[in-house]
């Protein structure tokens, strides 16, 4: 059996931080947030980000269960300009 001590304290948060505020959102360099991300944005509950989506007023990408929504879409459909790299 391999020993998975080194993975003991890796998180989903280990390579880059959780996005919380709209300073953050505008000047990051990632591409995409999750909707976890964006539910604190917003102020809402994830399941209302969900329906968001659905409905097309959040752009996002379906990569097996996973949910990201391109983050320059998402501040564009919210009017916000990103000064992020490009």
């Amino acid at each position: 059996m391999v020993a998975r001590s080194h993975l003991r304290c890796m998180s989903n948060h280990t390579i880059a931080a959780p996005i919380t505020t709209w300073a953050e959102a505008r000047t990051t360099d990632r591409e995409v947030l999750n909707r976890a991300e964006v539910a604190a944005l917003l102020t809402v509950d994830a399941r209302t980000v969900d329906h968001a989506i659905e409905d097309g007023t959040i752009p996002a990408i379906r990569l097996g269960r996973r949910v990201l929504i391109p983050r320059r879409l998402f501040l564009a459909a919210f009017g916000i300009t990103s000064s992020g790299s490009a």
